[in-house]
């Protein structure tokens, strides 16, 4: 009997994927607001 191949399509998977997701939903102002202090941390994602 053949052995079956495990097929190597798509992606390799992630050394440290992502556990933790996050979603927000701001309005307008709120928006604004985030990019202020985005922009004061100094952060850069």
């Amino acid at each position: 009997m053949k052995e079956k191949r495990k097929s190597k399509a798509g992606r390799n998977p992630k050394l440290d994927p992502a556990v933790y997701r996050y979603t927000v939903r701001f309005n307008e102002e709120e928006h604004n607001r985030f990019l202020a202090m985005f922009g004061k941390s100094g952060v850069y994602a």
